[in-house]
């Protein structure tokens, strides 16, 4: 593919995290919004309704994995799917921010609750199918899963960026509903553009049509994933991983507080240089993984990040260099380019993983890679939550540090985990271009 598709395909990635991003980053501080009765939701509650979706997002992603590949079966393109649901999810969005205090508290919560559902429906309907195409793009070739991939991570990174620095502007301009508006009416516009990157490849029209899929064989199909020894071992490994980042996003503003002494507008000092040295590494990461394989690459990032991590919890907080904010900032800069290349190879090591005589299958596999992950990062937050409440307690600082201790040792239990599971495993040979 050219320059110009994979920008095409990676915009698909920057719409729907920009959605995600928005959501998650400010629903909480949405229902803290004041009235004459008091705030606009009990965040308490929001949360709980928030985490229930979350499971229930969780649960759906095989569904749409399914549904994804009965759809392709039936001779339809994959890009069709996004065609059809690549309005929902900004609705949903839209939807959660409308609710004011000239409504009544009932009309409020039918309205978030209701935007909170299509917007994870939408979500789901979108995304499965869109990071799929990474086979369908890629034609099964290593090369093209690996630059598609990198696009994938590329997106999710360019969307923090927006949602760090240019939300919050919109909010103080906008408004939550104007705001929330905007970056729908954006998102919507992104989310198209990675069918036009396959009418210029023409990608999709070469697939060889295949045998009409029934709802007995995705039920199979959904047994067999776990039977993929290969992609067992690649969850652990990419679930350490995925729950360390959880970790350390929830703790950022535990360490600017409480051993930086700064405030929660710190927390860019810590994110920001973490983001700039992963942005750099995107160039480089398809030429890791062609270099030493996906699976050696992942294995030794997640090991270096966790060092990485455990020389942070040890010496955030002191004045190595220059003051305590720069010699942080200088520490969490150094995890950014191994963060950068766990994201750009994980779309390429899940469609490698799928078997020769399974390519019908592979949105069941990203589905079900969502599922674990989801539900693993919810596990995540809640020992962060533990920890959190020790921060706030006797133990102090020492609970932050811990933090940044249960990040490290969740990246090395799953580089361990996924090299029991794959003892005695050979790994088949990437196959040649076509």
């Amino acid at each position: 593919m050219s320059l110009l598709q994979l920008l095409l395909y990676m915009l698909g990635q920057f719409g729907i995290m920009l959605l995600t991003r928005y959501l998650f980053q400010w629903t909480l501080r949405f229902s803290d919004t004041p009235t004459e009765t008091g705030p606009l939701f009990l965040a308490s509650i929001v949360g709980a309704v928030f985490l229930g979706y979350r499971i229930f997002d969780g649960i759906t992603d095989p569904m749409a994995g399914g549904l994804a590949d009965w759809w392709v079966s039936r001779g339809r393109k994959r890009t069709s799917l996004l065609m059809l649901s690549f309005w929902i999810a900004p609705v949903g969005l839209v939807m959660c921010f409308v609710p004011d205090e000239s409504m009544s508290p009932l009309v409020r919560w039918v309205l978030l609750v209701t935007g909170m559902f299509v917007f994870f429906v939408g979500y789901t309907i979108y995304a499965i199918p869109y990071w799929s195409l990474v086979e369908d793009y890629g034609r099964a070739w290593p090369e093209g899963r690996r630059l598609l991939s990198n696009m994938l991570g590329l997106g999710l990174i360019l969307a923090t960026i927006v949602g760090f620095v240019v939300t919050p502007l919109l909010i103080h301009q906008f408004g939550y509903r104007d705001g929330a508006a905007v970056v729908a009416i954006l998102a919507m516009g992104c989310m198209v553009a990675p069918v036009y990157a396959g009418r210029l490849a023409q990608a999709d029209e070469q697939l060889p049509h295949r045998e009409s899929v029934s709802l007995g064989a995705i039920i199979r199909s959904f047994g067999k994933v776990f039977k993929n020894r290969r992609f067992v071992a690649l969850m652990t490994l990419l679930a350490g991983s995925q729950m360390s980042f959880t970790v350390l996003t929830a703790a950022a503003p535990y360490i600017a507080i409480q051993l930086l002494n700064g405030t929660d507008k710190d927390v860019s000092l810590l994110l920001g240089p973490l983001i700039v040295t992963a942005l750099p590494m995107f160039a480089f990461a398809p030429a890791v993984s062609r270099r030493f394989g996906w699976e050696h690459a992942l294995i030794g990032t997640s090991v270096l990040l966790g060092g990485v991590y455990c020389l942070t919890a040890s010496i955030t907080g002191m004045s190595l260099v220059g003051s305590a904010k720069v010699t942080a900032m200088l520490v969490f800069s150094c995890a950014g380019p191994m963060i950068a290349v766990l994201l750009a190879l994980d779309a390429e090591a899940i469609t490698a993983c799928v078997g020769s005589d399974e390519k019908g299958a592979v949105s069941m596999y990203f589905g079900v890679y969502n599922l674990v992950i989801k539900t693993l990062n919810g596990v995540a937050l809640f020992l962060t939550g533990l920890l959190v409440d020790l921060a706030n307690g006797s133990w102090g600082a020492t609970a932050v540090r811990l933090m940044l201790v249960l990040a490290a040792l969740l990246l090395f239990t799953g580089v361990t985990l996924s090299g029991l599971i794959r003892r005695g495993f050979s790994s088949p040979p990437e196959p040649a271009r076509q």
